[in-house]
């Protein structure tokens, strides 16, 4: 009976979720906060071990469809050699294209650019290098504010800028989102 409960309630709250016509609202000249946590699978070149990071983000809708994005993230790992502290700072710029703006789930894809620093614990010195991004994602909203969101993006780092030494990294991000203002 409890199980029949459950289900029910469930059932339920679908139902009137389902039937609202407040969904996702990405609205012209509103502004995208949000937080993730992602996972990081290096390029085995970089000689260092994949692990879990954290960011934030701010988007800024030119239109409903169109997003441009900023976002910082911040991950500490071990070299595969030594076992010696590294740390990345990574800070993006990327378009993002909303295929369906005003659905409980929006997917989206992005492309752009940045740079990387990295910090060697024995190294007095950080190293900064271009990168360039694409991906895509989803987002599924509760409301027309509130979304959480996924992506996957596959980023390539030139160290020395130089395109013959490249890195191509794997990046899986989960996070939260806020759309405020706009219209």
């Amino acid at each position: 009976m409890k199980r029949i409960l459950i289900l029910a309630a469930a059932w339920a709250s679908v139902a009137l979720i389902g039937s609202s016509t407040s969904w996702a609202d990405m609205r012209k000249g509103g502004v995208e906060l949000g937080g993730y946590v992602y996972r990081a699978d290096f390029d085995s070149d970089s000689n260092i071990d994949n692990d879990e990071g954290f960011g934030g983000r701010l988007g800024i809708l030119f239109t409903e469809r169109h997003e441009m994005e900023f976002a910082f993230e911040h991950l500490s790992t071990e070299d595969q050699f030594f076992g010696l502290d590294v740390d990345l700072d990574t800070f993006r710029i990327g378009y993002i294209y909303n295929f369906v703006p005003d659905s409980f789930v929006s997917p989206f894809i992005t492309v752009g650019g940045g740079f990387q620093e990295a910090e060697i614990e024995l190294f007095a010195e950080d190293e900064t290098d271009p990168l360039a991004f694409g991906g895509g994602g989803v987002r599924f909203f509760i409301g027309n504010v509130f979304n959480f969101r996924l992506d996957g993006q596959f980023q390539v780092i030139f160290p020395d800028d130089d395109p013959d030494e490249a890195l191509y990294d794997g990046i899986l991000q989960a996070g939260v989102g806020w759309i405020i203002g706009g219209r």
